[in-house]
């Protein structure tokens, strides 16, 4: 099991943390607790989650070994490019990795997925957005992965890096804290980190799909890329594919 104890002893911020076994979902089960009252900076983390959940309903495999984080925060623009770059910069900050991002959500080491993010509202009643669930889940200790996901993801464990979950988390929490009341700049390391800027790419919206190339992303973490015929586009949502 997690040390709840030493996750809590790291921390330089005011979080109130939670270490349980398993869930079904941190996100879900954090979105139950601000329904009932909790406080912001509320923090879920599980041992194992049994039904994890990725951008657009997909599941999260979540083998034992990784971090499975949720956080309870104030709305903020570009919550999950600010959550990037503290994710990134928390491993980084633990051992000699270089962690990219590719745009919006996925963290990736030696050209696969090593993390991935997963923001939620939290709506009042009249449909007003009060906080956010946001969901990290990092790939820490050594992994087997299902075939279909052996070529594209990784863990650090895998690429020889041996840190400890609760180390990572607390090292993400403070850089979180940080990166949250960072101003605008905090999208200069996220513009940095993107391995997908000046590179083709091929963007996925909806049933919509076509090939473009990355030019730039915004303060408020939208991409922005030109189409084959020229058309510069800004895109708030949606998903991106590129070669690593």
């Amino acid at each position: 099991m997690l040390d709840r104890d030493r996750i809590v002893s790291q921390l330089h911020s005011g979080y109130t943390v939670t270490v349980v076994e398993e869930t079904a979902s941190t996100n879900t089960a954090l979105k139950e607790m601000a329904a009932a009252g909790a406080p912001m900076g509320t923090v879920l983390i599980a041992h194992r989650q049994s039904a994890g959940r990725g951008r657009l309903g997909r599941q999260f495999h979540s083998p034992k070994g990784g971090l499975y984080l949720s956080v309870l925060i104030p709305p903020a623009d570009a919550i999950t490019c600010r959550a990037a770059v503290a994710a990134a910069g928390a491993i980084e900050s633990l051992c000699d990795a270089q962690i990219d991002i590719k745009w919006v959500n996925d963290l990736f080491l030696n050209g696969r997925k090593v993390a991935g993010i997963l923001a939620e509202g939290v709506l009042a009643p009249d449909g007003t957005l009060t906080a956010v669930v946001l969901g990290v889940g990092i790939n820490v200790g050594e992994m087997t992965f299902p075939d279909d996901l052996a070529p594209i993801a990784t863990s650090l464990g895998n690429e020889g890096f041996h840190l400890t979950r609760e180390d990572v988390a607390a090292a993400f929490l403070d850089g979180l804290a940080q990166a949250l009341c960072a101003d605008a700049s905090v999208m200069d390391a996220y513009r940095r980190r993107n391995v997908a800027l000046g590179r083709p790419i091929t963007v996925l919206r909806g049933i919509e799909t076509y090939p473009a190339t990355a030019e730039d992303i915004t303060d408020d973490g939208h991409l922005v890329v030109r189409t084959a015929d020229g058309t510069i586009q800004t895109l708030s949502s949606g998903e991106i594919r590129i070669k690593l």
